[in-house]
């Protein structure tokens, strides 16, 4: 398959530099930067003190000092927002990376750039530099389509701020073993002795697909909110007991059956 490139020059972009910038984040993020290396891409989740979702990210190690995280463009001004202060505390920089040329190169044998591991097929991230000159234009819409069909959430659509972590399957960015960090009291008690009510989970449309935001019912009784669709596939938040693999929902007379998708990661809990 040829590649194929995304301009995603609207994505936030932040640099953090310093001898503490590890240490800084590692008491902010819910992911254990001690996990961080070069050519990793590590998730993470920058969480209010009460566990709900300011921004899903990835961070990567540039330097040993020097550590790059992205978010998508809705979650860009919380994370500014949440660390933009907090970094005086610190005796390292912040700076956001603002209309840093970016893209998203999508296709197998291309080893440049940084790993972006969240979608089902390979792509890496390119920033600073036109894309390679034999990748083929990627179009907003079809990218859509491939994160859905993917499971990729996507910050504004399917998580917000009213979202905690676990319901946007945001397992695979959360460190159990590490230390103290901005809104893990609220994550551990989740997954320790109790569970979220709704989690977000993929579909599968038979009949004409619904748009984002009409309702899921079960047995005449709502469930949840379809969240993103593309051709027959969509994501969706819906209660726990009702978000089992093979579980048939209603969306506006469309038969929306809940399916697994490989590309998200195992729950903590089990559920």
């Amino acid at each position: 398959m040829a590649l194929r490139a995304l301009d995603v020059t609207t994505w936030g972009f932040f640099r953090f530099h310093g001898p503490d910038a590890k240490k800084f984040l590692q008491g902010l993020v819910t992911a254990d930067l001690n996990a961080l290396a070069p050519g990793v891409m590590l998730p993470a989740c920058v969480l209010t003190p009460k566990g709900l979702l300011v921004a899903d990210c990835e961070l990567y190690e540039e330097t040993p000092e020097t550590v790059l995280a992205v978010t998508r463009p809705a979650a860009a001004v919380g994370f500014l927002t949440a660390f933009d202060k907090k970094i005086m505390l610190s005796r390292s920089s912040f700076k956001a990376l603002r209309s840093q040329t970016a893209w998203l190169i999508i296709g197998a044998g291309f080893d440049r750039g940084l790993p972006w591991t969240r979608l089902s097929e390979p792509a890496r991230l390119f920033l600073g530099v036109d894309p390679p000159v034999e990748a083929e234009p990627l179009t907003d819409e079809e990218f859509h389509a491939l994160r859905v069909e993917s499971g990729f959430p996507w910050y504004g659509a399917d998580l917000d701020a009213a979202t905690l972590p676990l319901e946007g399957r945001q397992d695979a960015a959360i460190a159990m073993d590490k230390g103290c960090y901005m809104g893990q009291e609220t994550v551990s008690r989740l997954v320790r002795v109790g569970h979220v009510n709704r989690r977000l989970v993929a579909l599968r449309f038979s009949g004409a697909a619904p748009a984002a935001g009409t309702p899921l019912t079960r047995d005449g009784k709502e469930t949840g909110t379809v969240t993103s669709v593309a051709g027959s596939f969509g994501l969706g938040m819906a209660r726990l007991e009702d978000g089992a693999v093979g579980t048939v929902l209603d969306a506006a007379g469309a038969r929306a059956e809940v399916v697994a998708v490989p590309a998200w990661p195992k729950p903590l809990s089990g559920s």
